[in-house]
């Protein structure tokens, strides 16, 4: 630790924004929008089942950055045990990753990122219903939770204990029909 501790190696000339810190992997969100991800295959989103940073020559500028789509640059960065999800800068909210119960909200149970062409504009964003968007988000294990720009809570993914807040122990997010407007609300709240 301490000076005998090297700094991570990220590339030249970039400059870390936030850290987004899952069960086994770490992601970076520079101030340029662009985000890099090293650690277990699953939630790095670079289109291959390779881990990254276990192996010299993996990092620094040979570290690839996460392909967001076209002209996309992420704004926040949010990680979860084995996914992640970026809001990014056309208010549109991104997840890759694990996807065993539909924590990544794209209507299946399709892990995205760790093979080619799943990633950039092949990754849908997800319907949150509609006209609405992220305001921030939140990861857990194998579900996701996002707080809309209307300040209500919408949550998808694994629901066996009642996690996503909804009175019942249903999955959300793991078929088409689950998600968009017909994603309920977490009702938080009496009125």
């Amino acid at each position: 630790m301490g000076d005998a501790l090297p700094p991570v190696n990220l590339g030249s000339g970039l400059r870390v924004a936030s850290l987004a810190i899952g069960g086994s992997h770490s992601c970076a969100l520079f101030d340029n929008g662009g985000v890099k991800c090293w650690g277990y295959e699953y939630a790095l989103g670079l289109g291959d089942g390779n881990n990254r940073g276990d192996d010299a020559g993996e990092m620094g500028d040979a570290l690839p950055f996460v392909d967001l789509g076209t002209n996309r640059r992420a704004r926040q960065l949010f990680a979860g045990v084995d996914h992640n999800c970026a809001i990014l800068d056309d208010a549109s909210l991104k997840c890759w990753g694990s996807n065993t119960f539909g924590q990544l909200g794209l209507g299946d149970d399709e892990t995205r990122g760790d093979d080619p062409l799943e990633m950039g504009d092949a990754l849908p964003s997800v319907d949150l219903g509609t006209g609405r968007s992220a305001r921030t988000v939140a990861l857990g294990a194998e579900h996701s939770c996002a707080v809309l720009d209307d300040a209500s809570l919408k949550c998808w993914g694994r629901n066996d204990m009642g996690q996503l807040g909804l009175g019942d122990a249903v999955f959300r997010g793991d078929d088409p029909s689950e998600m968009g407007d017909a994603l309920p609300r977490a009702d938080l709240v009496d009125d």
